[in-house]
Order: structure tokens, then C-alpha cells, then sequence
């Protein structure tokens, strides 16, 4: 049942990932000159999906996966909400937000060329990295993630965005969470834990 629970979360990441690249090339010949900072956002989601693919299609072979069908659907909440902030053209850029989403692509990306092969999507196992960015934090993807969307949620304040990102966050959280129960069932992550204290935000998780 994981197994399929697994390939059901891969399946929904290709249609989501393709689906949003091609929503992407859209955006460029319709896109309003004043949300500017929505374009560079949706710039990095853009980039963050092209090399999510890459890595997907060479990445390792599965050691183990979670068998609660729960953490599959906490997986497919956590990537397909953030698809669904809204420009608020009103607003006027932050250099905060600007700096907060900068700050959250380079973790991201560097986070990405640290997992390499080892990437997945559903909550499972295909290889332990300790080096790159995994060497400050043992979730750095997520903690650019969440960097990013806080970093656009600035610079278009709104409620809805506010709702969407806490959203995000909570289910990013217990994405973590389930991956952790797994990987902790492997010896060397557990040591590798030992030594990489924090999760996600240092001195907080």
C-alpha cells in the first residue's frame, strides 16, 4: 500500500510541477508591469520546479517509505498550497520581502545541489546527506520554502496570503514531522541528528 500511496504523491508532483511551468511561460505574455515582485516570485517557483523534475527523474533508488497514507496527503498539501498566493497590486515592494525571498531561493537551490540523487517527494528514504546545507540544517529545502513565502507574503500582504502561508506552513511542519519518523529508523540519519541538531529554524526547531 505505501508503495502505492508513494507513486500517487510522485504522479501528482509531475502534474502539479507541469502544470505550473506551463501556467509559468503563459504568465510572460500576460504579465502586468506593476506585479513585478509576483514575477520574481513565481521566477524562483519556476526555477525550484525545472530542477525539482531534473532530480526526479535521476534520483536514487528508494530504500524505504512511510506507510501512513496521512503523510502522503500532508506531502501533496504542503507543495500544491503555496501554488495558490495572489499578487496584491496595490502594494508597493518591500526590499524586506525581496531579501527574505532571495535569502529562501538560495537555501532552496543550494539545499537541492546538496540532496542531489537523494531527492524525493513522498516521505521516504533514497540515501542520507549530511554535507552542503544539510550540514547546518537537516531540513534546509523546507526552511527556504518557508523563507520564500514569507519574503512574497510581505510584499503582498493580504488576509488570504496570510492564510495561505500559515496553511503552508503548518502542513510543510507535519511533512517534516513524517519524514523524520521515518528516517529516524535508520541508523546512520539518527546519528547524523546527533550532530545536526536543529530541523528546520535554528535554536527554535
Amino acid at each position: 500500500m505505501k508503495r502505492v500511496s508513494s507513486l500517487i504523491t510522485d504522479s501528482m508532483f509531475i502534474v502539479l510541477a507541469v502544470y505550473f511551468v506551463c501556467n509559468y511561460a503563459r504568465m510572460l505574455f500576460v504579465f502586468p508591469h506593476s506585479a513585478i515582485f509576483f514575477f520574481v516570485y513565481q521566477t524562483f517557483f519556476f526555477t525550484y520546479q525545472i530542477l525539482a523534475l531534473g532530480l526526479f527523474l535521476t534520483r536514487n533508488r528508494l530504500v524505504d517509505s512511510s506507510p501512513r497514507i496521512v503523510d502522503y496527503f500532508y506531502t501533496f498539501v504542503a507543495l500544491a498550497t503555496p501554488m495558490f498566493f495572489r499578487p496584491v497590486l496595490t502594494i508597493h515592494y518591500s526590499i524586506l520581502g525581496g531579501l527574505f525571498v532571495v535569502a529562501g531561493a538560495v537555501l532552496v537551490i543550494g539545499s537541492f545541489l546538496s540532496l542531489n540523487r537523494s531527492f524525493g517527494i513522498a516521505p521516504e528514504n533514497r540515501g542520507i546527506k549530511e554535507t552542503g546545507m544539510y550540514r547546518l540544517l537537516r531540513h534546509p529545502m523546507y526552511s527556504g520554502y518557508l523563507l520564500a513565502e514569507t519574503g512574497f507574503v510581505i510584499s503582498n500582504f493580504s488576509a488570504f496570503n496570510v492564510t495561505i502561508l500559515i496553511t503552508a506552513a503548518i502542513f510543510l511542519v507535519l511533512r517534516l514531522q513524517a519524514e523524520e519518523r521515518l528516517l529516524t529508523e535508520d541508523k546512520s540519519y539518527r546519528t547524523y541528528s546527533q550532530q545536526t541538531r536543529w530541523k528546520l529554524i535554528p535554536y527554535v526547531l
